[in-house]
């Protein structure tokens, strides 16, 4: 138990940089994946928005 106390105390600070670095690494994750979904979903729909947008002339 004694060791226990050893590890939760503020030793160097490490603790502190987990508190910073798991929300960051959450966020960079969920980017991430929102991404890859997004690409997926693009890949997957096959419209060009340069061709649906070329179809409307701004002379009418």
């Amino acid at each position: 138990m004694k060791f226990l106390h050893h590890v939760v105390a503020h030793q160097g600070g490490w603790d502190e940089i987990l508190l910073v670095v798991a929300p960051l690494g959450l966020i960079a994750w969920l980017l991430w994946g929102a991404n890859r979904k997004a690409e997926k979903m693009k890949h997957d729909d096959g419209s060009d928005l340069t061709t649906e947008n070329d179809s409307i002339s701004p002379d009418n």
